[in-house]
């Protein structure tokens, strides 16, 4: 399977070792960091680490994290990855996009194409997505894309000393080949 994905303004593709520099550079921000939990400050070797595993994650189908690059300004401005559970069929949705970066419509543009990913590609039933309750920004992504909001975990998530509802979101292989 080709593992670069192409929309009208975004290629997404695997990491490269060389991306570990901008990756730090990207999640290296405060408010990134207090959304994801991500630590700060985010160190090179965090990205290095990262990246590093990743080849055998894709290779063993279990996990296929990609770069998010602009076309326009040919760098990496954030990442999305599908984390396979393969018992079940389904596929888990992450991803973010570097602040500079934010408001453009480029995770839902990211997003929608790794959704397509999943159904038209790796045959899932589900793909599903979580999202800390106060991040608006994400939830709407989710919803343009198509996933319904399936619940909130109440305080599931402590991050940077404060725990965080989580609202869950979902859509089924047979919503989404009729939406489509």
């Amino acid at each position: 399977m080709d593992l670069k994905l192409e929309t009208n303004r975004l290629t997404l593709q695997p990491f490269i070792k060389e991306d570990a520099t901008r990756i730090r550079d990207l999640a290296n921000d405060k408010e990134l960091s207090a959304i994801l939990g991500l630590p700060h400050p985010y160190e090179l070797q965090y990205a290095e680490d990262w990246i590093e595993m990743q080849p055998k994650q894709i290779k063993d189908g279990v996990e296929y994290p990609l770069t998010i690059l602009g076309k326009e300004i040919m760098e990496v401005i954030g990442t999305i990855t599908l984390r396979i559970d393969k018992g079940n069929n389904k596929g888990e949705l992450g991803y973010w996009i570097g602040r500079n970066y934010w408001g453009n419509g480029f995770a839902t543009e990211a997003v929608n194409r790794v959704v397509e990913l999943g159904f038209n590609e790796l045959n899932l039933n589900k793909i599903w997505a979580s999202a800390v309750t106060k991040n608006k920004a994400s939830k709407i992504v989710l919803e343009k894309v198509g996933l319904k909001k399936e619940g909130t975990l109440r305080q599931n998530r402590l991050l940077h000393n404060k725990y965080e509802d989580i609202d869950i979101y979902g859509i089924l292989r047979n919503e989404y080949l009729n939406e489509s």
